[in-house]
């Protein structure tokens, strides 16, 4: 646990205060330029509070991932809930527009991610990105189980292989359109945003022919 019952005996409204300024100075600069000066001047605490509540940086870092990366989940498993039932290729588009309305509305989130993703000196990197990777697995794993189980996918098809895939293209949707150097020929970085809906549509389309059953 990376928090003091301090913390967590804290009223909420201090809570999110403290978390929400953290993760705005965690997204912008990453975990090494972060400063807790500036941390703690944005949400108005003592300094000495700070290792009252999360005994260091890292375990402030870590806590804050944590928050930033439930919000994700609660996210995509509202999504998965609302979306049961519809063809598998319909809930996968559904689930990158869901990453692009993230990544727009909530650009502190992926920016976190990609600070985590590239820097390599992050206490917890390893365990933090495990974290975040199984549950994008489980969550796309379920989507095609259900789908196989529907009859939409290649029976014979090997669904832990199919979720790698199916991730990596959802992951690497979201990179490109948030680093331009990650992004060599599409113009996801730099479109409009129902081109970039457009590309999202298309990506799905040739996981369709490859995973489909045909039907």
């Amino acid at each position: 646990m990376t928090t003091s019952r301090t913390f967590r005996n804290l009223p909420p409204d201090k809570k999110e205060r403290i978390l929400e300024g953290a993760l705005s100075e965690f997204a912008d600069k990453g975990y090494g330029r972060a400063s807790l000066n500036t941390i703690v001047a944005r949400v108005g605490i003592a300094k000495g509070s700070i290792f009252q509540y999360f005994t260091d940086k890292s375990g402030l870092f870590r806590h804050v991932f944590d928050y930033a990366v439930d919000k994700v989940k609660d996210h995509l498993r509202k999504l998965r809930q609302e979306s049961r039932g519809q063809d598998v290729f319909t809930r996968l588009h559904l689930s990158l527009l869901a990453g692009l309305d993230l990544l727009e509305e909530h650009p502190r989130l992926f920016r976190l991610y990609l600070h985590t993703l590239f820097e390599s000196d992050i206490p917890f990197r390893t365990t933090l990105l495990q974290s975040v990777l199984a549950f994008g697995r489980d969550y796309i794993l379920e989507l095609l189980q259900e789908g196989q189980d529907q009859g939409q996918l290649d029976p014979e098809l090997d669904l832990e292989l199919a979720a790698f895939v199916v991730e990596a293209v959802l992951e690497r949707y979201l990179v490109a359109r948030a680093l331009e150097h990650m992004d060599p020929g599409l113009g996801l970085h730099r479109a409009q945003r129902r081109r970039a809906q457009e590309l999202a549509g298309q990506m799905v389309e040739i996981l369709r022919r490859g995973l489909g059953s045909g039907r």
